[in-house]
């Protein structure tokens, strides 16, 4: 990747965390922030379209733990709990290196912040291979600061996603066929961001779940 390109993501990330902070201060008591309406909503829809009778037992989730400003996933993880399903979490371990995970076994505000970023985590208890090969989460929602207009996400720098699930990552979600549905996660309003592109080591998503619904990257 070009300098020009670094410096254009660079830029739509501190943008995207400005407004993001700028969104959260309105909302101080939220660890994550909403608009109306909110990504959990669209999120548990989905889920409710995929399982009308939400009995969830036997299924499972990969979500993620809302930093300030990030779209809240605390609700959907905590009603896919009650309905009987599995959640798990990544845990960050070693910065360079792909995610860990770990099972939410209560709501997510048992849950302490750990770690360098301060993010609220479970045990790790998993690699990706043996999420993959003991769970394959039916399941997932990846967090992203928003899209390109053809999918490519805009991560937050530290290339976790793209070091556990990218292509070259430890399990490459495009060869794996036991993944389940898999979503990005971000506002409306981080679609079709510009100047990105997918490069070969990036994970590729195809639909994400926003304030306004799923969005399909055709």
């Amino acid at each position: 990747m070009g300098v020009d390109a670094e410096t254009s993501k660079a830029q739509l990330r501190a943008r995207i965390r400005y407004e993001r902070a700028a969104r959260a201060a309105t909302a101080p008591e939220s660890r994550g922030v909403e608009a109306e309406p909110s990504v959990a909503e669209s999120a548990w829809a989905l889920v409710e379209s995929l399982w009308p009778d939400l009995d969830l037992n036997g299924r499972s989730m990969l979500a993620y733990a809302a930093l300030a400003g990030e779209p809240d996933m605390d609700p959907v993880v905590d009603r896919f709990l009650a309905h009987g399903g599995t959640v798990y979490l990544p845990v960050v371990t070693t910065v360079g290196q792909p995610l860990m995970f770990g099972a939410v076994t209560e709501s997510m505000a048992t849950l302490e912040p750990r770690g360098k970023w301060g993010i609220r985590e479970p045990s790790p208890a998993l690699s990706a291979v043996d999420l993959l090969a003991e769970v394959a989460p039916d399941i997932m929602f990846v967090p992203a600061l928003g899209f390109g207009p053809e999918g490519a996400r805009l991560g937050n720098g530290g290339g976790f996603y793209d070091r556990t699930f990218g292509p070259h990552g430890e399990v490459p979600m495009e060869r794996e066929d036991r993944m389940g549905w898999v979503f990005g996660v971000c506002f409306s309003t981080e679609l079709g961001l510009p100047g990105l592109a997918v490069e070969a080591w990036d994970l590729q998503i195809t639909s994400a779940v926003t304030d306004h619904g799923v969005h399909s990257f055709d």
